[in-house]
């Protein structure tokens, strides 16, 4: 009888006990053995697997000193703000500066009075020093003090209030002028919390730079809610529970698994590269901003001298603003130039073929050359525009329905779609090669330009002798006619470079 009395005792207070192994029931009876002989024994009755009252005592305890802080850090793991706080806190005041200067309002400032290559240039010195500052030791002891305020973080806004509420369920949250009346409770019922309660608290060590931490905390809060003595009261009460391993010892037994071990929960958030990229990238922006704006005004205002104020119509045939919205309703890049392209080919039928055939023509038919065949650069050069300008209109004429390659672009949409960006990514590099061939040489018709202009001026003539001569041609004063035409072509090659300067950067993104 007295046998049976204790077997069914036993299966009443450890239900799974007889489902154990041997093994596992030896290292469960050192758990008990060990409760029963730390100095916090009177945490925890074995039998009834209950925590006493001065267990919620303890947590009490941790939890009034906490509970401020608690409340002004709960968003501290998410905040930006604590991230820029916890570099710029290791910054000097030269680093500071420096990064004050990488600023858009300051980057704006000085672009009032630099152009933008001088802009440029500081901007992309500043920034080159900035990265230079932060090298790996900065770098390391940024990370780490960060990281240990997310550890003083998550400790104090762990939910005390959930596990208190089970010894007193009359407890009031952050009322600390209420006295709990804590009482003894079942351990399953607040296990889990107290096991994540293991995971934040073993990491916290005593020989931490805790009193930098502090300093850095109240820089991004005013007053963090907690003083460094009451820190140091909480991790010396830490101590001494860790010391025992009471708690896992605890946790150990309820569960029913001897080797039970918590995982401290350690934080290794890296900030200070993406702070230091995040300045930069600011920085690039501004400069950038600044400079597509100034880009974009000065296109306009060159335009404006070359096409007049009025818009531009639409003379290509295929390559079109209508053929690119479409690719674009079905989900491609589509053309890339329209506009480009519709620019260069207005100028060259309305005035390369016009004016400045008209001035070569002059030049080169009438006039007496100081050096014989001198003309043929300016002669080759002219028909080298006209012998690439038939390759763009070849290309345009390509993309018909009729041709190869619009045929080609349009089979894809119909029958494999997934080919389309493929041929439309061709058709664009083509329509680039197009665009920087004819800049080229156009550019080199504006420096010969140039160098008739200039030896029109010159009482000792080295390109022509019979400028006068050639004055009498045609109804404008000569040297007018020259500068009109010259500095209508200059304005265009500018615009085309900044096309290009512009197709450059995005195909660097």
């Amino acid at each position: 009888m007295v046998i049976a009395f204790f077997e069914a005792l036993r299966s009443f207070l450890l239900p799974h006990f007889d489902s154990l192994n041997t093994n596992q029931k030896r290292l469960l009876a050192m758990v008990t053995r060990d409760i029963n002989r730390s100095r916090h024994r009177k945490w925890y009755r074995i039998r009834k697997q209950e925590l006493t009252e001065e267990v919620g005592t303890f947590f009490y305890e941790l939890y009034r000193l906490s509970a401020h802080a608690g409340f002004n850090m709960q968003n501290a793991t998410e905040s930006e703000q604590l991230k820029a706080i916890s570099v710029e806190f290791h910054m000097d005041e030269s680093l500071l500066a420096l990064k004050e200067r990488l600023s858009p309002q300051v980057i704006t400032e000085h672009a009032a009075n630099m152009p933008n290559e001088q802009l440029s240039i500081w901007v992309e010195r500043d920034i080159a020093r900035f990265n230079a500052a932060f090298d790996t030791a900065f770098i390391e002891n940024a990370d780490r003090y960060y990281n240990l305020i997310l550890m003083f973080s998550q400790f104090v806004v762990f939910d005390f209030f959930t596990l208190l509420k089970q010894f007193d369920p009359l407890m009031s949250e952050r009322d600390l002028n209420f006295q709990p009346k804590v009482r003894q409770i079942s351990a399953k019922r607040v296990i889990e919390l107290i096991k994540d309660f293991l995971e934040i608290s073993y990491p916290l060590e005593g020989n931490h730079d805790w009193a930098t931490m502090f300093n850095l905390a109240n820089r991004y809060k005013e007053n963090v809610g907690i003083t460094l003595d009451e820190w140091k009261m909480i991790l010396l009460q830490l101590s001494l529970i860790q010391s025992t391993s009471i708690l896992v010892l605890i946790v150990r037994h309820v569960d029913h698994d001897p080797l039970w071990k918590s995982i401290p929960r350690i934080q290794r958030t890296h900030i200070t590269d993406a702070y230091r990229a995040a300045v930069v990238d600011e920085a690039k922006t501004c400069l950038d901003d600044i400079i597509r704006g100034r880009e974009q005004k000065q296109l306009v205002e060159l335009l404006t001298t070359v096409f007049g104020p009025k818009e531009v119509g639409n003379r290509m045939h295929y390559y079109t603003p209508g053929e690119d919205e479409t690719l674009r309703k079905n989900g491609l890049e589509g053309y890339t130039y329209v506009h480009e392209l519709n620019y260069l080919k207005t100028f060259i039928l309305d005035f390369y073929k016009k004016d400045i055939k008209e001035l070569f023509d002059m030049c080169v038919l009438h006039g007496q050359w100081v050096q014989t065949n001198m003309n043929r650069q300016f002669t080759d050069s002219f028909h080298e525009v006209l012998a690439n300008f038939e390759k763009f209109l070849e290309f345009d004429s390509s993309l018909s329905m009729e041709a190869s390659l619009g045929a080609k672009l349009r089979s894809s949409l119909a029958k494999n779609k997934s080919q389309a960006p493929v041929i439309l990514s061709a058709i664009n590099d083509m329509a680039q090669e197009l665009l920087e061939s004819l800049t080229e040489s156009l550019a080199g018709i504006e420096l010969l330009l140039k160098s008739l202009f200039y030896d029109q001026s010159r009482r000792t003539n080295q390109l022509i002798r019979n400028w006068e001569a050639l004055e009498t041609i045609g109804a404008a004063p000569l040297r007018q006619r020259l500068a009109d035409v010259y500095q209508k072509l200059s304005s265009f090659v500018k615009a085309l470079h900044i096309f290009l300067h512009q197709v450059k950067r995005i195909n660097e993104i």
